[in-house]
């Protein structure tokens, strides 16, 4: 056997050791648990606490806790309990491309796909004052066309109020629905919204299903009147369904980007944006093409701008960014608009989703159609 052989082999090995199924290096696995009765769920701890399963945190708006184990197996012990119901506390992850590119703004103007939606012909009227925005993300931060008025960190065991955005994604996204630089920086769909910041995904722009579960409660016990996701999981997860019907139930609208998968194939429509209860948007460019990397499907409500959208930044600064995570913030703040011009609730959402134009696409390409405010700004 060759020197070189034999040093790729004892590579192979060690590799193998430092990442494998060796029983002693398994990772650590997160799981969700709930159930209707808190009595159930109280068993259910005293039991995981038995077998050696840390409580990682609790999830009282939808009855559960999330758990961790070194061997994911151990948990299924706890299914054992009558009305238990698991899952993996799966990731997801911010749905941006990340190909942005940095500019210096244009003073005092809303950008041109802002412009498109007809959002400025609306302000006059109503520039969303009074509606309360969550922005489910990265966090948001500081920039001097923004005025957050508060929010959470959801990261970690225990809450914080430090938002702070680390990644850029959340200011981004929060600039899009409600940038107020009237004077010389940018101006958003809403300008007068009332923005909060929910931290739920990390710098990396990815946190864990019970991040956004517990991002969801906290909106709804605020009393936020939408709630913008840009973000999205290929999973399905039951326990994030049920924190959604909650907040809709509350009449919360929930509104979210339908990723960048590029089409009706695996995965399709993500989830949250899957959820027949969740507002779902997809991308078009400038001239209303739909975008190459939107993900469509059955479960497509609306087509917003998703592409080259001139947003808030890390640093004051300004930059470019592509996604239906651009998309989604646009919807977020012509439902804010509506709200401002008294809609209520879901009556704003068919408002919106009936004003949709119409494109020369099948429906699961545009659900209802490109969003479109000029039909307010007529009839107001």
């Amino acid at each position: 056997m060759s020197f070189l052989m034999a040093l790729l082999i004892l590579i192979a090995l060690f590799s193998l050791s430092e990442n494998g199924d060796h029983p002693k290096r398994r990772r650590s696995r997160r799981h969700i648990l709930y159930t209707e009765s808190d009595s159930c769920l109280e068993e259910c701890c005293k039991r995981a606490h038995s077998i050696g399963i840390k409580i990682v945190k609790e999830l009282p708006f939808i009855g559960g806790v999330v758990c961790e184990t070194a061997d994911g197996e151990d948990v299924k012990l706890l299914t054992l309990e009558r009305d238990v119901k698991i899952e993996e506390d799966v990731k997801v992850y911010a749905t941006c491309l990340g190909f942005g590119r940095d500019q210096a703004a244009v003073g005092a103007i809303p950008p041109d796909t802002i412009t498109l939606t007809g959002a400025p012909n609306l302000w006059k009227k109503t520039t969303g004052k009074g509606v309360s925005i969550a922005v489910i993300d990265t966090g948001i931060a500081e920039h001097s066309d923004l005025r957050v008025k508060g929010g959470i960190s959801t990261l970690g065991e225990v809450h914080t109020e430090n938002f702070r955005d680390d990644n850029g994604h959340g200011t981004h996204v929060a600039g899009i629905i409600a940038a107020c630089g009237r004077d010389q920086g940018l101006l958003g769909m809403a300008p007068d919204a009332d923005l909060y910041a929910v931290k739920a995904l990390d710098r990396y722009g990815s946190g864990f299903v019970s991040d956004i579960i517990e991002g969801i409660a906290w909106a709804t016990e605020h009393r936020m009147s939408i709630v913008n996701l840009s973000l999205g999981t290929a999973e399905k997860s039951e326990a994030l369904r049920r924190a959604v019907r909650k907040a809709v139930a509350a009449s919360t609208i929930l509104v979210a980007a339908s990723g960048n998968s590029g089409g009706t194939g695996s995965p399709g429509v993500l989830y949250p944006a899957k959820f027949s209860e969740v507002v779902s948007v997809g991308s078009v460019d400038s001239d209303g093409k739909l975008s190459s990397y939107t993900s469509y499907g059955p479960e497509l409500n609306i087509l917003a701008y998703g592409e080259n959208i001139l947003s808030t930044y890390l640093n004051n600064s300004y930059r470019r960014e592509s996604g239906t995570s651009m998309a989604a913030p646009q919807v977020s703040g012509a439902l804010a608009l509506l709200l401002g011009m008294g809609y209520r609730g879901s009556d704003a959402v068919r408002a919106l989703l009936e004003s949709a134009k119409k494109l020369d696409l099948p429906k699961e390409k545009q659900g209802s159609g490109l969003l479109n405010l000029a039909p307010f700004a007529q009839s107001y």
